[in-house]
């Protein structure tokens, strides 16, 4: 059984904000929803590049170099470089190539070999390749991997759809060759096996399979790492590198193996690497073999029937949260290490925005809100919604009477949709002021 309504809150300046709000019956009917890659993706992020995130702040950047190798591409780029080793993904190399082999003379891209360069205009003929140009004299390679797709064109038989995760987006949480537009980042796990896995120990929703909801902060060195016939543990028999402790491991002659999600993304034999934004570095103890391309999975969390990491909280136990209590790169301080979401609001109370968030009533029973955010192209003060900040989303837990609750991924990612249909806007929209819907790599839904 699922309710939905939407809810209107008056602010004391005459502005308004609309959140929809849907309760479910319990948190077993809510699945994980993996999208298929959209080939309109590309072009998506490239234009929110363009639009918004380069305009904004155009000395920071260079040249972005933002592309997506259809499947039915073969690639003839090197598997191995001396800087990342074995490399077990296309997007990679590719991106590894770009970095080492373009630089933008006068505006145009000169290349150092032919392989390189046959591949870019290979994919410039297909409109699979976009430059995006900032003012820095550099070349970025961002890769838009296989994760993002349009949640309106998955499931749509679902009764219940929202998005999730955070993800790789902006060009500064692309670190490393590694990290990919439009991958997921943080846990999600369901009937206790893990879809993906912790990261940056913030805070995530859990809910234990005798239904107590609880917000927690697990933590990846606390996993088992199965990479085929070996079982890794930090602290007994490896070492894990992440994000923001450090940008890359130690060069030392212990193998490095690069790790994305439920992917061995590059192994390297001995010297550092750096750590991708989007994963973590595990360095064995005793030689092993584990080859670039083979799957990982995690255990550790077999007691968890259903739990969510994204955060920051906004109501622990009852309370408001006041502030952060979940670690976030700040882009104004540039000397730290970044992981993402670099663009994630500093401000607490006043840093408004689209945004979701999940939780649990009194009754532990599961609560999804979506606080529509204004219009990035025309905003009306009394007719369009304001978008709330962090403080505001806790006051809205609060008056929706629940005891648990993390923000999900907002701003242009921030939809609901029952039975395929939204029934608020959301906030990405066209010159037109018609929506623009945004791709995502993962989701919820009530089948």
């Amino acid at each position: 059984m699922m309710n939905s309504e939407v809810k209107i809150y008056s602010r004391p300046d005459g502005a308004i904000q609309r959140v929809q709000v849907v309760r479910l019956e319990n948190w077993q009917d809510l699945d994980f929803m993996p999208m298929q890659y959209d080939d309109q993706a590309l072009a998506c992020f490239a234009n929110v590049y363009r639009r918004y995130l380069v305009p904004g702040c155009p000395w920071i950047f260079g040249k972005l170099v933002m592309f997506h190798i259809p499947d039915d591409y073969e690639l003839q780029l090197p598997k191995h470089t001396d800087k990342y080793g074995w490399i077990g993904d296309k997007h990679t190399q590719a991106a590894a190539a770009i970095e080492k082999n373009v630089k933008f003379v006068k505006g145009k891209p000169v290349f150092k070999d032919q392989e390189t360069e046959k591949f870019w205009h290979d994919l410039e003929e297909r409109g699979c390749l976009h430059v995006i140009s900032g003012k820095l004299p550099f070349t970025q390679a961002i890769p838009v991997g296989e994760c993002p797709g349009y949640m309106s064109r998955n499931e749509i038989q679902a009764a219940l759809k929202v998005n999730t995760s955070f993800f790789i987006m902006d060009p500064i949480d692309c670190a490393t060759v590694f990290d990919h537009v439009g991958t997921p980042i943080g846990l999600c796990v369901k009937n206790g096996a893990i879809l993906n896995p912790p990261m940056f120990d913030r805070e995530a929703l859990l809910v234990n399979k005798e239904g107590q909801v609880t917000i927690g902060c697990p933590c990846i060195q606390d996993l088992n790492i199965h990479i085929g016939n070996h079982i890794f543990k930090a602290g007994k028999n490896a070492v894990l590198y992440t994000r923001p402790e450090g940008a890359k491991t130690p060069s030392d002659k212990r193998k490095k193996i690069v790790i994305v999600g439920q992917r061995v993304v590059a192994v390297k034999e001995s010297g550092s690497v750096k750590i991708p934004a989007s994963g973590f570095v595990l360095c064995p103890h005793e030689n092993c073999s584990v080859a670039p391309g083979d799957t990982v999975s995690y255990d550790g969390l077999e007691d968890v029937l259903f739990g969510i990491q994204v955060g920051n909280s906004i109501m622990r136990d009852g309370k408001k949260t006041e502030s952060f209590r979940s670690g976030f790169y700040n882009i104004k301080k540039l000397e730290r290490v970044p992981y993402p979401p670099s663009l994630y609001p500093m401000d607490f109370d006043h840093a408004r925005a689209a945004r979701m968030a999940i939780g649990a009533d009194r009754d532990g029973k599961p609560v999804i809100f979506w606080a529509e955010g204004a219009s990035k192209i025309k905003y009306v003060p009394g007719v369009d919604s304001t978008g709330a900040s962090l403080k505001e989303m806790a006051e809205i837990a609060e008056d929706l009477g629940l005891v648990q609750c993390v923000n999900l991924d907002g701003g242009g990612s921030a939809q609901i949709l029952l039975n395929n249909q939204r029934s608020l806007k959301i906030s990405d929209r066209a010159p037109d002021n018609s929506e623009t819907e945004r791709p995502v790599p993962m989701g919820l839904m009530v089948r």
